[in-house]
């Protein structure tokens, strides 16, 4: 992808300001912890971060308390997730973030491999964990059917699946381009798939309606006016950019509550892996 073109500097300062991933962020571990606790009855959850990026949802999820895997297929990408997680516990005193680098450092909360979600999970993998993390990743694949597999693959029967995805084809715009997107999906799509993938919906909805897409929107007619496309360093620090960081957490929070709708621009779902027949 593009963004992971940018100096490590800036790529990690803007995946902690953009108030659009953090407030997904924030809403995949609500759900983590309402469905699962990071502990019942003595034992820990096990959580993997499917196409985990830099580490943003997996750090979150280990400051929750979570044990954590993420796995990302670009090399340069895990090698920052790793120093970023070591640097987020240094800061915390290493009190609410870990990183495993190997084997030992029994304490730790986070590990990242390097890893294909459109291949076959590590035997060591399948069945193996409680909950699948898997945000902002199927639409950069032509076959997303083998990501969802490999969620499933790697979760126990009964195991759920949390899945971002950016929702609908007609709200495409020049951020898709940016973001090497493939497509978008539908609720009905993205509910068919995971039903192939004999994962069963318990929830679905999205984020990002009205205020999110309004913005998108808005962004994208100023592009197609100006006759450019969008850069990663276009919004800088201009007092609009400061703006939109100020005051859309406040207005997600609003498209929060209408999730329900199923108009806003990202798909969030959670499913179960099917038990297996006797």
């Amino acid at each position: 992808m593009r963004i992971y073109d940018a100096r490590t500097d800036a790529l990690l300062a803007s995946q902690q300001r953009d108030p659009l991933l953090k407030h997904l962020t924030r809403t995949i571990v609500a759900l983590v912890k309402r469905h699962r606790p990071p502990k019942v009855a003595g034992r820990a959850a096990r959580l993997i971060d499917v196409g985990c990026g830099v580490g943003r949802t997996s750090w979150a999820l280990t400051a929750a308390g979570y044990d954590v895997v993420g796995v990302d297929p670009e090399e340069r990408v895990v090698e920052l997730a790793r120093a970023s997680a070591v640097q987020a516990a240094q800061e915390a005193g290493g009190a609410a973030t870990g990183v495993a680098d190997g084997a030992d450092a029994a304490h730790a909360q986070a590990h990242f491999e390097v890893g294909d979600a459109t291949a076959q999970p590590p035997p060591a993998w399948t069945g193996h964990f409680d909950v699948a993390v898997c945000s902002e990743v199927i639409e950069h694949v032509q076959q997303p059917e083998s990501v969802i597999r490999y969620c499933r693959d790697v979760l126990r029967p009964g195991g759920l699946l949390i899945l971002t995805t950016p929702h609908d084809p007609a709200l495409w715009t020049a951020m898709d381009d940016y973001a090497g997107h493939v497509t978008r999906f539908t609720a009905a799509q993205l509910a068919g798939l995971l039903a192939d993938a004999d994962l069963d919906v318990l929830e679905l909805g999205t984020e990002g309606f009205p205020f999110q897409r309004l913005v998108m929107r808005s962004y994208d007619r100023l592009l197609a006016l100006r006759g450019g496309e969008h850069s990663f360093d276009a919004f800088g620090s201009s007092p609009a950019y400061r703006a939109y960081v100020a005051f859309m957490p406040a207005l997600l929070r609003v498209d929060h509550v209408l999730r329900r709708l199923r108009k806003g621009t990202t798909l969030v779902v959670v499913a179960r892996r099917r038990a297996l027949a006797a």
